[in-house]
């Protein structure tokens, strides 16, 4: 039984194909963003609503959203280095 499927795949995809696939992927976000209509979330909290919601933002919530973001890097970069 193979444990690691990916080394597999490693072998038969190019740097130039993880690129081209990275570059669609964002490509294809940046469109579909511009694309979507999101006046919709404007209407999700009231103005009030808001301003209570930014006050109560603390360093532990900005902690953790650093941390999330870290995490998330990490994983990307891990799968470039996996692949290149």
């Amino acid at each position: 039984m193979k444990y690691f499927i990916i080394i597999n795949f490693t072998k038969d995809i190019s740097r130039i194909d993880l690129i081209g696939i990275l570059l669609g992927h964002l490509i294809f976000g940046i469109a579909l963003t511009q694309l979507l209509d999101w006046t919709w979330l404007e209407n999700l909290m009231t103005k009030e609503d808001k301003i209570k919601m930014l006050n109560r933002y603390g360093w532990r919530d900005l902690l953790f959203d650093g941390a999330f973001i870290s995490v998330l890097l990490g994983l990307i970069f891990v799968l470039i280095s996996i692949f290149l």
